[in-house]
Order: C-alpha cells, then structure tokens, then sequence
C-alpha cells in the first residue's frame, strides 16, 4: 500500500512559520532522546537546530557550511514528528487542513491529471507534493527525490494560487477532467492515472486549500 499524505494549515510564510524555538527545542530533545550515544554523529544537526532557533527560522535559506548540509535530514525528523501518530506526540501537532488522506499513488496519478492541463507554474507547484520541497529548490533533484520525498509546504501566496488555478483548468469531482479540449489524455497518462486515484488526491487538496485560504495560512504536506 502507498504512503498516505497529511495536510497540516501552517503560518502563511510556509516552512520558516513552523520551526519556532519551542518546536526546535522539541525536536532536538527527541533526537538526543533516540540515540543519546550518537551524539558525535549528529552534532552538526544539532548545531544546525540551535542556529534556528536563535536566528528564526527563516535562515534556513541562507545557511552557513556545513549546517546546509543537513536541511533534508531536519525535514525528515520534522515530518516523523508530525506525521508518526502511531507514537506519543514528540511536540504540539500542527492543525490538520483536511481528514482525507490521499496516498502517494493518488498523488502521483493526479500530477499526470495537472500536468495535462494545467500551466507550467500550476504542475510546479503541484509537484511539491509528490516529491517533496525544501528552501530555496526550484524543482525535485535526483537526491531529493531518493532522500527525502515526505515533505513539502505552500506558502498562502501559493495556497491561493493552485487553488484559482485548479478551478479555472480543471472541471469538479468526480473525474477531474481537463476543462481544456487540447488538454486530452495520453494513453501513458492513462497507464499513470490507473496506479491511483487523482480524484481522491484532487478532493483532498480542494479542501485543504480551500481551508488555507479562508484562514489565511500557508500549508505544509507529509508522508
């Protein structure tokens, strides 16, 4: 089965809103926590979690070496933090922007849908939830998508944006066709679409953006 995907309503500044002090201090608890005799080995995350908190999380985009090293190995404990419900909360939880909860299949069989008829701008953005995003990474590198494909975030400029544009290039539930006639499927956009199920994945990112925007808030996605 594919990973199920978890939509999260965030400061409208997207990432930088979420690495606050308190939730810094959390997170490097629970990794000292872990492994207490490895310390040596993650000293540099560490480092790279104090150098957060006291200069926010907003430099994150501009880290000085080696801590830039480490960003993908933050996020992947950032996301465990919010997305392991199966474990005692390692920190406050973040409120969820939607209950549905497409897996990664679905996600990936919807991008197919977006590509096809949506503007470039739109299918980058949507790409973010399938593989993933960090600070300042125009696209999903070779690593990144190797690495650390479990979470991504929109910013509420952007929440806003995918939301009108999925509106205007796409028709509603349940099949989510392209609203455009040029726009049609390939029989490869066929073979994609039926490893998921884009209408499901469609549905739950309407409602996450819908919620985002009406609040004023960014959202923030893990698997």
């Amino acid at each position: 089965m594919s990973t199920p995907v978890t939509f999260f309503l965030i400061p409208a500044e997207g990432l930088a809103g979420v690495l606050t002090p308190s939730r810094l201090a959390s997170l490097r608890a629970a990794v000292v926590r872990e492994d207490p005799e490895a310390m040596e080995d993650e000293e540099v995350l560490l480092a790279l979690m104090d150098h957060l908190s006291q200069h926010g999380g907003a430099a994150l985009t501009r880290l000085p070496e080696p801590l830039g090293d480490e960003v993908l190995e933050l996020l992947d404990v950032l996301a465990e933090d919010l997305v392991h419900t199966d474990k005692e909360p390692r920190s406050e939880r973040l409120e969820q922007a939607t209950s549905q909860r497409p897996d990664a299949d679905d996600l990936q069989a919807a991008e197919a849908v977006v590509r096809a008829a949506c503007p470039d701008t739109l299918h980058h953005l949507w790409r973010h939830t399938v593989w993933g995003r960090v600070p300042e990474q125009e696209g999903a590198t070779d690593d990144l998508r190797r690495i650390n494909p479990n979470l991504g975030y929109w910013t509420n400029a952007e929440v806003r944006q995918l939301r009108d544009g999925l509106r205007e290039h796409l028709d509603g539930a349940p099949t989510y066709q392209p609203v455009r006639g040029w726009a049609r499927f390939t029989s490869r956009l066929r073979r994609v679409t039926r490893r998921g199920d884009p209408a499901r994945a469609l549905d739950a990112v309407t409602q996450a953006l819908d919620k985002a925007s009406r609040q004023g808030a960014g959202l923030l996605f893990a698997r």
